[in-house]
């Protein structure tokens, strides 16, 4: 692939040096064998990082996923529905796997998983361009990270920004979505390098972003409405005094595949988890004291449903701050969508805090709203999706 060409990988952070000549093999296949060669390239990287026995563990986990038929699905969004459904007195109709149709009389309306028939295609597809976003978000007054559009093949505007930036960057693939080829934590050029490596094999267009401080909260709207706030914390790790991280990660990879064995998120051992581990000191290989409780990656897209917490019920959300998403969706010109913000206080608006708009998503995902700490108290936001679904 021509954009990663002249990535330079010969600054190697492995133990002992002993990654020089997988470096050199990076560098040889990248220019060579196009997109298998980066694809091969990333995971030689990967290997010189953690080692034959940790990859293997990932390879192994991966396997018994793809094994379970029904891996890479959600389950939950037919149950979903058809709760929805029975509260609103509409009847459901399964036309093919996961494609239902819902009616309530004359109305009529079918979903896809967490697609709905409420914006247009172009809306949804200006809404995946994040540096876009970025800019149209700007443009209305609100909060957005400091950030720079790049080319993976020119990586000295991305280069400037983190020297310029006093804590870690976030780099990123433009137009990716579920956290796909985003890696946190990147502090020095050799991160940078690294990052961009795993990025491009997602898209050559690609974001650096300075990571704000505070948690990801996912604010569900419609139309304007706020229907729920989500907390979301890294995902975490508790050791047991014996085991090392890489087994504790494998453990936790066991019980989420025994606890909900079709829904496909694992916790892997990528980047952004090696990069969360050397902030704090720690490697894959560290063993952590029995019951200290750490986080190992700082991106949420792979947390555990106990590390997802409803706010409304507990939190206090800042009048301010719901209007600061709804402005994000109405600029974009959504009616449904998650406004992902980082801050360390709901309770004011992001501007007082130095909180950030870092995401709108849509068509959002609405299991998150369900797979919460307290499943008992979770919003049924699918309630009153389907019913302005039914009312046209």
């Amino acid at each position: 692939m021509d954009q990663a060409a002249d990535i330079d990988l010969t600054e190697s952070t492995a133990p002992g040096g002993r990654g020089s000549l997988i470096d050199k093999a990076v560098l040889d296949l990248l220019p060579r064998w196009g997109r298998p060669g980066l694809e091969l390239a990333v995971r030689l990287d990967l290997l010189r990082a953690l080692g034959v026995r940790n990859v293997w563990r990932r390879l192994r986990d991966e396997a018994r996923l793809d094994a379970i038929p029904s891996a890479g699905q959600r389950p939950g969004y037919e149950e979903m529905w058809r709760d929805a459904a029975d509260e609103l007195g509409a009847r459901v109709a399964n036309l093919s796997g996961t494609f239902l149709e819902i009616s309530k009389g004359a109305a009529r309306t079918r979903v896809w998983n967490h697609v709905v028939p409420l914006d247009d295609g172009v809306t949804l597809k200006l809404s995946l361009d994040k540096t876009l976003v970025h800019r149209l978000l700007a443009e209305a007054g609100l909060p957005v990270p400091t950030h720079t559009e790049f080319d993976a093949a020119d990586p000295q505007a991305a280069q400037a920004l983190l020297a310029r930036s006093a804590g870690p960057c976030v780099v990123k693939p433009v137009t990716s979505d579920a956290g796909s080829g985003t890696t946190t934590g990147v502090r020095t050029t050799v991160h940078l390098r690294r990052a961009i490596l795993r990025a491009s094999r997602v898209d050559s267009r690609l974001l650096i972003e300075q990571q704000a401080p505070g948690y990801a909260h996912r604010m569900l709207l419609l139309d304007g409405e706020l229907l729920d706030v989500v907390k979301r914390y890294p995902p975490h790790v508790t050791g047991d005094g014996r085991s090392t991280i890489s087994k504790l990660i494998a453990g936790e990879n066991r019980r989420r595949m025994e606890c909900a064995p079709g829904k496909g998120q694992l916790l892997r051992i990528d980047l952004d988890c090696l990069f969360t581990l050397e902030a704090a000191g720690l490697s894959p290989s560290s063993v952590l004291p029995a019951g200290e409780r750490v986080p190992v990656k700082t991106a949420v897209s792979q947390n555990a449903q106990q590390e997802n917490e409803g706010v409304l019920r507990h939190g206090n959300i800042s009048p301010a701050l719901v209007e600061e998403a709804r402005t994000a969706v109405n600029v974009l010109g959504l009616r449904l969508a998650a406004v992902e913000v980082v801050t360390p206080d709901t309770s004011v608006a992001l501007r007082e805090v130095g909180g950030i708009v870092l995401e709108v998503n849509a068509p959002p995902g609405l299991h998150y709203h369900y797979d919460i700490t307290e499943p008992e108290y979770a919003v049924r936001v699918a309630v009153p999706i389907l019913k302005r679904l039914l009312e046209g």
